[in-house]
């Protein structure tokens, strides 16, 4: 009976391809072991197998199967093998056998036996080849996987890719695996060699380079990712329609229009005759449209085609919303990035896209809820550069992202950490730091924070680029003469190479009355320059010479909330604080646009208006939209407003209202304390000072802490924080004087 059940057993993995080695000699309850695709792939995965064969082992019936009872010592040995086992119980009569994996959960222990139910669904024949499969490769291997192993430190899509290729060509995906996490530092020297070599190599099959092209494309190398894909078309005539629409994609997205011609010719296989393919049927009317300028056959096509279709090809949908956002067409442009995120949460790409939509739609103007862009600009924009830094993919674009917003809401201290590198205290990378526009953001934002040093340490930090100039510019002595300061920006403009760094060249010009109608034409398509643009650069050269009221009419006639900002402050310099007033309740009502309700707060200061700039400044932080160091700065406003006119019953509510913000702040608290006293309330501010344990980091708050402890709390400890106090205030006479007060209470 025992060799029938295992010549039954045996039979039934054979015709699964699997390898069976029985074990022929004696031992602790496995009759063989078998090898996952070892007739014909030999894999290195096995299962440990038991036979059991006989009518007895069908006599204790359940609900879904037949109960197993077993020995106490097997139990422990087959729990303990590095292999995973599997009973199989043999019916005699029909000759089928019928299974079940040995695991703790599985198992029904009693106190002094155990057993287990195999299940009736479970037929050892082609039905369970999947699940003995899954169980084979789910146990751990003797070494790691070295596909695996590097699978989190590459992009999203190479994985998927990578993944995909170790299914069937094993050697090929691990010899990639290594190849490409090589190339963590510098990827395009990696991918460069891999296309030109694969053109003479027969081993290049169309799944490599497809791996190749993937992660070329992840790390923003697409002139190579064209290549690859381009290759892997020639190798694969199945799939070939699909990868060509990917490499004719990827030509046009970085201007080869006359490749991503070529790619589109007619394809003469004879299985691919009356065929089509999305991807080439949107490249196909994308070069199309680009020549006659009708967008609407992009969109015709969509129309026409099933929305399951459009969403199976991420590379389409991604492609598309780029030309949406660059049309400024950010509505579409966002749905379209949504759809890649809803199929591929991991997309970097689609992430990624989204910032860069919503970030512009903020910028315009064109957003309903500015504050609610912002934070998913900045959530978006963080968890994409997390990921990203993982597998050392092209981060900047990222951190770009984060700086920009950061410097758009004001955090200039924010600015300059992350623009910074993380060897001198930031948190950039190297990377990161050496982006031009990281790096010009950082000067500007030091420049904001009266910071001229560390400017110019980031103008040292791009010496020898395009951005250098710029940076220098910014940094500028201003005191030096006029004519030396508008030569410098000059010379910025001309080497500027990015809208960004254009389009700061054209402001600070025009700020001085310096500005060209040449120096617009110059830097049209560079900095992108519609319409409106013109007249806001034109409005503010005029301001610059001196002609308010032609600024004035020029603004109006292009309404915007950028336009309206410039209108605000050119009022503001020219004393018209009503008109200026009215416009920053005009911005914020129609745009949303929090920084004209901070200009109010200015406005209202200068003209001395204090009471209805406390009133504002209260509204400005119930937007909960301020970045933190504004939200500090106001706070502190309204404290020392209050302190000023020694209303300590309002300063004790502010201090709450700054606290709750930002409960570890120790200026706020010492704040709030010194209202208490100030009202007389000692035991409120004694229990004030127990609770928050603010530190006593300047002399002003000196006099508190030692009234305090004089009352409540003159320890010796007390008097001990009290000398190490007066050793950091030495160069204070008065203060010694004070602290001495705790050793001598009658003075």
């Amino acid at each position: 009976m025992e060799r029938r059940g295992v010549a039954e057993v045996q039979l039934a993995f054979t015709n699964l391809n699997w390898a069976f080695r029985e074990q022929r000699e004696a031992d602790q309850g496995i009759d063989a072991q078998v090898e996952l695709d070892g007739l014909t792939n030999p894999t290195g995965r096995y299962i440990a197998v038991q036979i059991k064969c006989g009518s007895t082992f069908f006599k204790r019936r359940t609900r879904h199967g037949w109960r197993f009872p077993g020995k106490p010592r097997h139990l422990t040995y087959w729990l303990a093998n590095l292999m995973p086992v599997v009973l199989v119980i043999v019916d005699p009569k029909t000759r089928v056998g019928y299974w079940v994996q040995i695991t703790a959960d599985a198992v029904h222990e009693t106190d002094r036996s155990w057993s287990i139910e195999v299940p009736s669904a479970n037929v050892l024949d082609a039905s369970s080849h999947a699940t003995l499969r899954d169980i084979a490769l789910a146990a751990p291997s003797a070494n790691p996987d070295p596909v695996a192993e590097v699978l989190p430190l590459l992009p999203p899509s190479t994985v998927e890719a990578l993944s995909a290729l170790s299914l069937v060509d094993p050697e090929g995906a691990r010899r990639l695996a290594r190849m490409l996490t090589g190339g963590r530092d510098d990827p395009r020297a990696v991918v460069e060699p891999l296309v030109q070599a694969s053109r003479g190599w027969v081993h290049a099959t169309a799944a490599r380079l497809a791996t190749v092209g993937a992660y070329a494309n992840d790390h923003g190398h697409r002139d190579l990712a064209m290549e690859a894909f381009a290759l892997a078309a020639e190798r694969d005539p199945d799939n070939q329609l699909r990868l060509r629409g990917v490499a004719a994609i990827m030509a046009i997205t970085v201007g080869d229009r006359s490749r991503a011609a070529g790619l589109l010719r007619p394809v003469h296989a004879p299985q691919q005759a009356g065929t089509t393919n999305l991807l080439m049927d949107v490249a196909v009317c994308a070069l199309e449209a680009d020549e006659s300028g009708r967008e609407d056959l992009l969109e015709k096509l969509l129309r026409d085609r099933p929305d399951g279709e459009l969403d199976a090809e991420p590379t389409c949908l991604l492609f598309l919303a780029e030309r949406a956002a660059g049309r400024g067409e950010f509505d579409q442009a966002l749905a379209l990035y949504e759809r890649v995120c809803e199929r591929q949460p991991a997309n970097t790409g689609g992430r990624l896209g989204r910032a860069r939509a919503l970030m512009e739609r903020w910028l315009r103007g064109t957003t309903a809820l500015p504050f609610r862009d912002q934070q998913e600009v900045t959530a978006l924009a963080m968890s994409v550069r997390d990921d990203v830094r993982r597998w050392a993919g092209p981060s900047e674009t990222m951190h770009r992202l984060l700086v920009q917003e950061r410097m758009l809401v004001g955090a200039f201290k924010a600015v300059v950490e992350l623009a910074t590198p993380t060897a001198f205290g930031g948190q950039a990378t190297d990377r990161e730091a050496g982006d031009p526009v990281v790096a010009i953001v950082g000067a500007q934002a030091s420049i904001a924070l009266d910071d001229r040093i560390r400017a110019v340490r980031f103008g040292d930090a791009m010496r020898g680029t395009p951005a250098e100039p710029l940076i220098r510019a910014l940094a500028a002595d201003p005191s030096q003469p006029a004519t030396a300061t508008v030569a410098m920006w000059r010379t910025a403009l001309d080497n500027a190479d990015t809208a960004f760094a254009a389009r700061i060249c054209l402001n600070q010009l025009a700020s001085r009355g310096a500005l060209d109608a040449t120096d617009l034409d110059q830097v049209e398509a560079l900095a992108h320059l519609d319409d409106g643009d013109r007249v806001v650069f034109t409005a503010r050269n005029a301001v610059g010479s001196g002609d308010i009221d032609g600024a004035f009419t020029l603004l109006r006639s292009a309404w915007s909330p950028a336009a309206g900002e410039i209108l605000i402050e050119i009022l503001r310099e020219a004393g018209r604080y009503d008109a200026a007033l009215a416009v920053c309740d005009e911005i914020w009502a129609a745009y949303g646009a929090l920084k004209a309700l901070q200009e109010k707060v200015n406005i209202l200061v200068i003209r001395g208006d204090l009471d209805a700039a406390d009133e504002c400044a209260k509204d400005l932080l119930a937007t909960g939209e301020l970045a933190a160091e504004q939200r500090t700065a106001l706070h502190r406003r309204l404290i020392e407003r209050r302190a000023t006119r020694n209303d300590w019953a309002g300063l004790e509510a502010c201090c709450r209202a700054a606290l709750k913000d930002e409960p570890t702040n120790h200026d706020h608290a010492w704040a709030l304390i010194i209202a208490q006293l100030n009202q007389n309330r000692w035991d409120a501010a004694w229990t004030s000072y127990r609770h928050l344990r603010p530190d006593v980091t300047n002399p002003g708050t000196v006099p508190a802490w030692v009234d305090l402890h004089l009352r409540f709390d003159n320890t010796p400890r007390a008097r001990g924080v009290a000398t190490t106090l007066a050793s950091r205030f030495a160069h204070d006479p008065d203060t010694l004087t004070r602290l001495e007060r705790l050793n001598n209470p009658a003075q």
